[in-house]
């Protein structure tokens, strides 16, 4: 309790000296145009700018030189980006060139494929007729010197080979079918002459007329 009491008695004579120190100091403090930073650092005004400029320089250098570097990634960042176009619109030539390449390979072949078939129509039908041929030529043999013989006979005398070989030649094979064989050579004057009823015999020499 004492001590405190002497406490508190001594805080007016405390504000009081601190009152009387503050205003020594500020007269000071205008008597020297007093800086704090500058008498912290004990440097004099001219250092003091010196150094703010040197601070300014080199932020202003630290600027430029992210800028450089900035701009030295943007430049190789485009191009790399030109590369990149680049190397896709050549891929994309290769892939058109392919595609042209394949487009006429497909015309290739459908032009070879439809000569081909083409061929095996010509072969086919060269085929049928040389098969006729054969079956003609048998008719005359089946036909006697003398003589005629009705178209069912004859149908009904032609090898079963022929008869066979008719289906490959996909050649429907009937008694139509065998006089209009028969008839085809007739009508050109050539192997046989008919005799009405469905009946035919061998061409002679006096037939010619």
């Amino acid at each position: 309790m004492v001590q405190d009491a002497a406490k508190y008695a001594l805080q007016p004579a405390l504000a009081e000296s601190n009152l009387v120190v503050g205003e020594h100091f500020s007269a000071w403090c205008e008597e020297r145009a007093y800086s704090p930073i500058i008498e912290l650092a004990c440097m004099p005004d001219a250092v003091s700018t010196m150094l703010a400029k040197a601070g300014v320089a080199l932020w202003e250098a630290a600027q430029a030189e992210a800028a450089a570097v900035l701009e030295g990634e943007r430049r190789r960042m485009a191009e790399a980006v030109a590369t990149e176009r680049e190397l896709r619109n050549e891929a994309l030539g290769m892939v058109d060139a392919r595609e042209a390449v394949i487009e006429g390979l497909r015309a290739e072949i459908a032009r070879h494929a439809a000569e081909l078939d083409a061929s095996r129509r010509k072969v086919a039908t060269v085929r049928a007729r040389e098969f006729w041929l054969r079956v003609v030529q048998e008719v005359w043999e089946i036909l006697p010197e003398q003589g005629s013989l009705h178209v069912n006979e004859i149908t009904m005398r032609i090898g079963a080979d022929l008869v066979q070989e008719a289906e490959r030649h996909r050649q429907v094979w009937d008694v139509a079918t065998v006089r209009g064989g028969i008839d085809e050579r007739r009508y050109k004057r050539r192997m046989f002459v008919s005799e009405g009823g469905g009946r035919y015999r061998r061409r002679r020499p006096e037939d010619a007329v």
